[in-house]
Parts: structure tokens; C-alpha cells; sequence
């Protein structure tokens, strides 16, 4: 082989290493940014599962990143709670009405609050965490009106799992912010 084919041929592998290597680094750091955030979550592995399915992880590089996806799957679980809630509001009850008013109210107001406007003033966690007092108070307020329909259960539990994981990467972004 002369010189020429040498040349293209190390030219090749090279190119091919350079292409492959990034992409094999971006995935590594992907998924430490993963366990990072996931390891403030009550539950790991459900976290990481929530994070990975989501398709715009693949284009997160940095922790902010990979926060702002969590905390916009948060607040599209609280519109579509919402949203359910108001499906809901058929009821012949009054009581139960009302108790399925508010929480639609509730989660509305839990969307508005998941962000991280909070962030340059170390108050982006306890600004989340009031979309989780929002959920509780819903809860409260079916546990009063004796509201026992069971399709409101699941939804609270996808919510509350969306929840979860935004308020895990929020700590997780407050921590680093706090140390950088």
C-alpha cells in the first residue's frame, strides 16, 4: 500500500473515533446528570426510567438542562390533572362539585409554580414544593367531600410521580448552583 492509502486509510479511523467518542462521552455525562438528580428522588430507579422515556433527554448537556425538561414534564402532568379534574365536575353532589372544582383550581395553580424563576435567590425548591402542598390540599378536599371515585387515585400518582422527579432535579440544580 503507498503512502496515499496509509494516509486515507488512518484519515478513516480517525474520523470514525472522533464521530463514535463524543457520542459515547455525551451519553456518560447524560447519565451521571441522571444519577445526579435521580439520587435526590425518593425513588431511583422510577426516576431515571421517567427521565430516560422522555425524548428531549437527548438533548440536555448540562444539569439546568436536564431540570427544565423535569420541571416542564411537572407542569404538562399538572394541566393534563387538571384537566381531569375538570372532566369530572358532573356530579349531582354539591360537596363533591365543589371538592373537584378546587382541585382542578389547585393543580392550575401547582403548574404556575413549577419552575425555577427561584433559582438565583435559593428559593426554586420551596417555590416547587408549594405545587406539592397544592396536590395535598386537593387531596384534603376530597377526603372532606367523601369523594371516592377511583380513576382520581392514578392521576394524583402520575402527578405526584412527575413531582418527584422536578423536585429532585430543582435540589439537585440548587445544590450545584450553591457549590459553583
Amino acid at each position: 500500500m503507498d503512502s496515499q492509502g496509509i494516509i486515507w486509510v488512518f484519515s478513516t479511523i480517525f474520523l470514525c473515533l472522533l464521530l463514535h467518542f463524543p457520542f459515547e462521552i455525551e451519553a456518560t455525562s447524560r447519565n451521571e446528570l441522571l444519577n445526579d438528580v435521580c439520587h435526590q428522588s425518593p425513588d431511583d430507579k422510577s426516576c431515571i426510567k421517567a427521565l430516560k422515556s422522555d425524548p428531549k433527554i437527548s438533548r440536555v448537556s448540562n444539569l439546568k438542562g436536564l431540570t427544565n425538561v423535569a420541571l416542564g414534564e411537572a407542569r404538562e402532568e399538572s394541566i393534563a390533572t387538571k384537566k381531569f379534574f375538570i372532566s369530572l365536575k358532573d356530579s349531582s353532589d354539591p360537596k363533591v362539585k365543589k371538592a373537584l372544582k378546587e382541585c382542578a383550581k389547585y393543580f392550575g395553580e401547582a403548574k404556575s409554580m413549577l419552575n425555577l424563576d427561584g433559582l438565583e435567590g435559593d428559593t426554586a425548591s420551596l417555590d416547587v414544593h408549594y405545587a406539592l402542598d397544592s396536590c395535598e390540599q386537593c387531596e384534603n378536599a376530597l377526603k372532606e367531600a367523601n369523594v371516592h371515585i377511583g380513576a382520581i387515585a392514578p392521576h394524583i400518582k402520575r402527578w405526584k410521580d412527575s413531582y418527584n422527579v422536578a423536585y429532585a432535579a430543582v435540589v439537585a440544580t440548587e445544590n450545584s448552583e450553591t457549590i459553583t
